[in-house]
């Protein structure tokens, strides 16, 4: 590409600070993947290579044609200065940045930038505001930027670029995906809160209703209570008044009696005392008849009272269940507007998520091909060589011709020049007609047009970029296959190391239970691959043949038989990977005296190697161990009893 005399891209070569970011990006919107050039010939080479390779759109800036952009900056409050004065870049690109930065103000807001527009500046704020002059257009850039997959689409011209524009591409779906399981996780996480809230809320309208219900009836029962407690009172005055009334009847009576003793005689004194002792006895029921009447009344007060603390509790109650109600009501409210939000965040996701997959797709389908049009430009350019050659020949004849055609045509114009002089000493008028040589020419320069359109004046060039692509990516690709080679080597080596290794161990296992499951039963049993070719893909058979009975699988045995099989298949892994110590609970339980008796004697066998901590309640087991701890309850309390057995103690004290 230097043969091009490309200096590089716009967004390249140019650089910002953070803060001017959009407003740069604003104004040069249009230039940002230009190319920049040195000179016009360069322009004009790049141009013909474009056209002649039907490449899509393409902007060229010439450094050396750049005009030079210079203006007054406008006195006021509230501009910054020029843009060009915040962009960075190298000495000898100034006149681009001043090309595309140097007749745009820099202001703080946008009243002050429609202001100046209006003045005839080109202005812009630090949000992204472009005004152009006299506020014809405005430019509004929110968060525009060159993403690094841009870059990359726009400069991979090899294999290698379009591999790592996959790779690119392939993080950003599995980050959309990632992103689109994290949505999926948070709508079922809110999907379960809204149906613990629609739960919780059902429960509560059920519990409103019944207390409803039942606010209903207690205010039903009130109001029977108070109209039969108003009736009571009404029933209560009733004879407290005819008390009254019998009271001071009988005051009337007493001073009629004692009037009727001092002035009357003995009978009629009889008469009156028998009518005194018939009200008396009426006064009495009349008193026992108000005494239940007045309990009843204490009574019915006593339960309104009870009524009356029962309703404001159960008012209470129903305050702060509507209180609840409406608090979940908020909750499921905002919880529905969380969901529907995180189902438009998928929705846009997946969308984001199926155009990356097109696009990925698109690249696979282009890189696949780029191989063959590696070949394709191989055989091409032996073609291209030839006719590389054939041009040459061509032009140089041409050349030649043209040189001679530029001979003649310097020293005719010498003689004109000489015979115009000659013929101005004699009154020369130039307005005289003279001999018409633009059809000439006109017919020269057309052939020479043929000629230069016949020339590919890119084959050198292009021919030098293909083949230095070519060469580098055999080179890459040798190395990558070398590369391959070592770690398929590699992973052979570690998968043959692997495989023996397994087998090695298997082996062993396989004798170990083999020769401990013979000493415990007299059966036999033995370990099988289920596929030898695949033997970490595939599983393994564990067959047991107990004495006088066939030989099965060790998962339809009995209980019993598989607890025997287990601590077998445990100290066969013994022997493999020996351990410390080893914790058994119960192990004999499912065991028979004589097999628990085998066991206990393969266990002090193997104990010379390894500690056995073991739970039992057979005898066989206890009397083979050398210290014993034993649990017993007594009056509700478990207590511990320990036996050391005495052939230790030789054994202990020779150890040290």
């Amino acid at each position: 590409m230097q043969d091009f005399g490309i200096e590089g891209l716009v967004y390249e070569i140019l650089s910002w600070e953070k803060k001017y970011e959009r407003a740069s990006l604003a104004v040069c919107s249009d230039w940002i993947k230009a190319v920049v050039v040195k000179d016009f010939e360069s322009l004009m080479s790049l141009a013909e290579f474009v056209t002649d390779k039907k490449l899509p759109k393409l902007k060229i800036i010439p450094l050396e044609a750049i005009p030079e952009v210079k203006i007054e900056l406008p006195k006021q409050n509230g501009v910054l200065g020029i843009l060009s004065d915040y962009v960075k870049c190298e000495k000898s690109f100034l006149p681009l940045k001043n090309f595309l930065f140097g007749n745009v103000v820099l202001v703080e807001s946008r009243k002050i930038a429609i202001q100046l527009s209006k003045s005839g500046f080109k202005t812009i704020t630090i949000s992204g505001e472009y005004f152009e002059a006299k506020a014809t257009s405005v430019v509004i850039d929110n968060n525009s930027k060159i993403s690094k997959l841009t870059k990359i689409i726009n400069m991979s011209d090899s294999v290698e670029g379009l591999q790592q524009l996959i790779a690119a591409l392939r993080q950003t779906v599995l980050k959309k995906k990632n992103r689109a399981k994290k949505l999926d996780l948070l709508v079922k996480n809110y999907e379960k809160r809204l149906s613990l809230s629609e739960l919780g809320m059902t429960t509560t309208t059920n519990s409103l209703s019944e207390l409803k219900t039942r606010i209903a009836q207690i205010i039903q029962n009130k109001k029977s209570f108070e109209s039969r407690i108003n009736q009571l009172q009404r029933t209560q005055e009733r004879i407290s008044r005819e008390l009254i009334n019998r009271k001071s009847h009988l005051e009337s009576l007493e001073s009629q009696i004692k009037l009727v003793r001092d002035n009357y005689a003995e009978p009629q004194m009889d008469r009156i005392a028998n009518e005194l002792t018939l009200v008396n006895e009426q006064i009495v029921e009349q008193d026992k008849k108000l005494t239940p009447i007045q309990n009843e009344l204490k009574q019915k007060q006593s339960h309104l009272a009870e009524l009356m603390a029962h309703d404001t509790k159960i008012t209470g109650e129903k305050k702060n269940l509507q209180h609840t109600c409406s608090s979940m009501n908020q909750e499921k409210y905002h919880l529905e507007v969380d969901v529907r939000r995180a189902t438009k965040d998928k929705e846009i996701a997946e969308s984001e998520l199926v155009k990356l997959r097109d696009e990925e797709q698109k690249l696979i389908s282009t890189s696949g091909t780029s191989v063959e049009r590696m070949t394709e430009f191989d055989n091409s350019l032996e073609s291209l060589n030839s006719k590389e050659r054939d041009s040459t020949k061509e032009i140089s004849s041409r050349e030649r011709n043209t040189d001679t055609l530029n001979r003649d045509l310097t020293e005719l114009r010498q003689k004109e020049s000489k015979i115009t002089s000659l013929l101005a000493t004699f009154g020369f008028d130039i307005s005289i007609d003279v001999f018409d040589v633009g059809s000439t020419i006109s017919s020269l320069e057309s052939e020479q047009n043929r000629i230069k359109n016949s020339l590919n004046a890119g084959a050198p060039t292009q021919y030098v970029e293909i083949s230095y692509g070519y060469k580098s990516s055999s080179s890459k690709k040798n190395m990558l296959e070398r590369e391959r080679n070592t770690i398929v080597a590699f992973i052979e080596s570690v998968e043959k190391d692997k495989r023996q290794t397994f087998l090695d161990a298997f082996d062993i296992v396989d004798t170990q239970v083999k020769d401990a499951f013979s000493k415990m039963t007299g059966g036999s049993a033995w370990l099988e691959l289920e596929n030898e070719d695949d033997i970490f893909d595939s599983g393994l058979n564990y067959l047991i043949q107990f004495p006088g009975k066939p030989k099965r699988e060790s998962t339809s045995i009995s209980g019993g038989e598989k607890t025997l099989a287990a601590t077998v298949f445990v100290l066969a892994l013994q022997k493999l990977n020996p351990s410390p110590f080893y914790l058994f609970d119960e192990i004999d339980a499912a065991l028979d005296a004589p097999n628990t008796e085998k066991l206990s004697n393969i266990i002090k066998e193997r104990s010379e190697g390894s500690q056995f901590i073991m739970v039992s309640l057979k005898d066989s087991v206890v009397e083979k161990a050398r210290l014993i701890y034993g649990v017993f309850p007594k009056h509700g309390v478990s207590h511990v009893v320990k036996y050391k057995d005495k052939r230790l103690l030789p054994s202990m004290s020779n150890q040290e």
